[in-house]
């Protein structure tokens, strides 16, 4: 078997021109990174994979002069750069890492070659390192696999071609010294300030003829933070520009022609509507006719059927669940094995308990799914994002949102001490029914780390489930949320404040207005439109889903593990009101994709 360390590497960076060839000690970034990648043992070439642009020229003479081999390939592509490289020199097995990281470490690349020849892994990870500390392993044959189902020339940034797709064995390698788990530190040459970043360091460690180790590097910066605070500023640029990169685009190979939908109350029959918009007139119901809509609209034409196995015969392309939310799990196992994609509505489920189950199986059956919060698709969410985004406001500190309706007027067409969301066998309870708050808190805050709060109830609507509470959520980038759900509010609401390092921006749905202020500015109106259509979301969510199956993507930000976190928060609640006590939430921390 032969192995190669492929280093991608251009010279057409706009932030930091000519970034590889800037000198620190008079050597070049690139040659102090192969010097380092030198001492991997396990490696048989060293290999600058590079373009076929004249302006990279230089970087074939500068791996001449470090006696390294050079690759000229696609400037845009590379994905198909890599494997061009692999093909050339032979190659089975590569590791990989872009050249602006010049502290990667040799004996970590070691281990990827070790772990592979044990698992025979498609992708090897080691996230727990800092960023630019970590190599890639790949398999030469899953290069292939991924070229061939990729629909985009733009693969500067890859890996989620492997771990969205639920087609590849991918392995996060351990960390076994723990002095190296720094997945928050970040050693990438990207802007100025990085620049400045590597030379403190190099004028505190640097020996000529001599490599400073990983160890060397950590222990310097915990004993001098202050060249942490050099490049500390543009962390949530590389950021957002390395999100925004990561997108894979793949091959549509799956053609959506008949819809079976499960569960056909107002969601459902909402969902019926939007597909018909689409062009998608082949759809089946599955219905109890037990619910309050004993007779379906005569213009949605669709057929009718009352068991799985009539439903089944009808061969679906993909499934919508919208029954009440804990019949979710037990409708998805029964249809995962008949359909292409899953589609649940939120939350996932009542209860977190049956969840991985059903991710079991949707990996075992290569299921699409994903779940529907929909409100994720509201302009006013995508606003607040793009706010983040666009401008210098920092990392959320805290979150403070709120949402109430009556329940007696929610459902106007029914009882509402029959419907589901007042019903606990039926997965009911302000705290799953409005758990958009709680979902949106995680995607822009972070992961949970811990929950303290309390759930009340109402006499006065004589239900068994939680009509108000309250919690805190501690988040795992330090920041906080503090939710407020109820079903006792005349009239409905929905508002939020969001508080940045250096602004903050504040949301009502109900005026469907966000305004928010950059530190030393003025307030300034975001985005207003009260005659926004409340169904685009709905659609925009379908669209989205529909496009993931068509793509065969099984991993992504919306599918069914995504949405366990939320409903393992609302468990905390309960638990926290049971103790009166702060409940913590196990995580396992790496830096993903």
């Amino acid at each position: 078997m032969k192995i190669g360390f492929l280093i991608t590497g251009r010279l057409k960076s706009t932030r930091l021109p000519k970034k590889l060839l800037l000198e620190i000690k008079g050597k070049s970034i690139l040659s102090h990174m192969l010097d380092r990648l030198k001492l991997a043992k396990k490696v048989d070439e060293i290999i600058v994979c590079t373009s076929t642009e004249n302006q990279d020229i230089p970087l074939g003479k500068l791996a001449k002069e470090n006696n390294v081999k050079c690759f000229f390939g696609s400037p845009d592509d590379v994905l198909s750069r890599l494997l061009g490289a692999a093909n050339k020199f032979n190659l089975d097995y590569i590791l990989n890492i872009t050249a602006d990281c010049p502290f990667v470490d040799p004996f970590y690349a070691d281990k990827i070659v070790e772990e592979y020849l044990k698992t025979d892994a498609d992708l090897i990870r080691q996230f727990d390192l800092p960023h630019g500390a970590f190599s890639y392993g790949i398999k030469v044959e899953a290069l292939k696999k991924v070229v061939a189902i990729k629909d985009s020339t733009d693969t500067e940034v890859w890996g989620r071609y492997f771990t969205d797709t639920g087609l590849f064995n991918v392995i996060d390698l351990d960390v076994l010294n723990e002095k190296h788990k720094k997945p928050g530190l970040r050693m990438t040459l990207d802007y100025p300030e990085d620049f400045a970043f590597f030379k403190a360091i190099f004028e505190e460690l640097y020996d000529e003829g001599k490599v400073f180790t990983l160890t060397q590097i950590l222990e310097l910066l915990e004993e001098k933070p202050e060249i942490i605070k050099l490049n500390a500023r543009v962390g949530s640029k590389f950021k957002k520009r390395y999100i925004a990169q990561s997108e894979p685009m793949l091959k549509k190979t799956n053609k959506i022609e008949t819809v079976l939908i499960i569960g056909t109350g107002s969601i459902g029959q909402r969902h019926i509507k939007n597909l018909k918009k689409k062009g998608i007139n082949n759809i089946i119901a599955l219905r109890s006719k037990k619910g309050h809509f004993k007779k379906l609209p005569i213009d949605f034409h669709l057929v009718e059927v009352d068991s799985w196995e009539e439903a089944i015969k009808f061969k679906p392309d993909i499934a919508i669940i919208s029954n009440p939310s804990s019949y979710h799990i037990e409708s998805a196992i029964k249809i995962c094995g008949y359909v292409k994609g899953i589609f649940i509505e939120k939350p996932l489920s009542n209860s977190s308990d049956s969840c991985q189950q059903l991710i079991e199986i949707l990996n075992e059956k290569k299921v699409v799914s994903f779940v529907g919060h929909n409100m994720m698709f509201h302009p006013i969410i995508e606003n607040i994002i793009n706010f983040h985004d666009s401008n210098d406001v920092g990392s959320i500190i805290n979150i403070q949102c709120q949402a109430g309706q009556w329940l007696p007027d929610w459902h106007p067409y029914e009882d509402y001490k029959n419907a589901y969301y007042a019903r606990k066998d039926l997965g009911g309870g302000v705290s799953l029914t409005l758990i958009h708050e709680i979902h949106l808190a995680l995607e822009l805050a972070g992961l949970p780390i811990s929950v303290y709060g309390e759930i009340s109830e109402y006499d006065e609507l004589d239900v068994d489930v939680d009509v108000w509470s309250d919690l805190m959520i501690k988040h795992n980038t330090g920041a906080v949320s503090q939710i407020h759900l109820d079903y006792v509010q005349q009239p409905s609401h929905r508002s939020g404040l969001i508080t940045f390092e250096k602004g903050w921006v504040s949301y009502d749905f109900r005026k469907m207005e966000l305004i928010g202020q950059i530190m030393g500015g003025d307030i300034f109106k975001i985005w207003s439109n009260l005659d926004h259509d409340f169904n685009e979301a709905y659609e925009d969510q379908l669209d989205k889903f529909m496009c993931f199956v068509e793509e065969g993507r099984l991993k992504h930000r919306y599918d069914a593990s995504s949405a366990i976190e939320s409903i393992r928060v609302v468990e905390a609640l309960f638990e926290s009101n049971s103790s009166h006590k702060r409940v913590n939430i196990a995580r396992n921390e790496r830096f993903s994709f």
